[in-house]
């Protein structure tokens, strides 16, 4: 019986030690792809909208993967082929951690 709290302060401890949380704050769940996107470009697929982006590093582009991202929107006013309309800036980009 003297025992009992040491095993239970030991069992809370290492319940509490082995939930892990990713740490999202200042990105958002996006969708890496080319589908959808002006002349096949890599893009980003948030919420159903998909906008592309010059910016999404090399180690991310890979079709369908889900990534943590920082980015802003903004209107592309090039008139070519493949620009115009909503584009995606890219701050930052990082894997969920499974």
């Amino acid at each position: 019986m003297r025992y009992f709290p040491i095993l239970f302060a030991f069992l809370i401890s290492g319940s509490i030690s082995c939930n892990k949380t990713e740490n999202t704050e200042g990105c958002s769940r996006v969708i890496i792809t080319q589908t959808g996107t002006p002349c096949s470009q890599w893009g980003i697929q948030v919420n159903g909208n998909t906008y592309a982006s010059r910016n999404i590093p090399a180690e991310f582009k890979l079709e369908g993967i889900a990534v943590c991202a920082s980015y802003d929107l903004f209107d592309d006013m090039t008139l070519c082929a493949c620009c115009g309309g909503t584009w995606a800036d890219i701050k930052s980009m990082k894997r969920f951690v499974r």
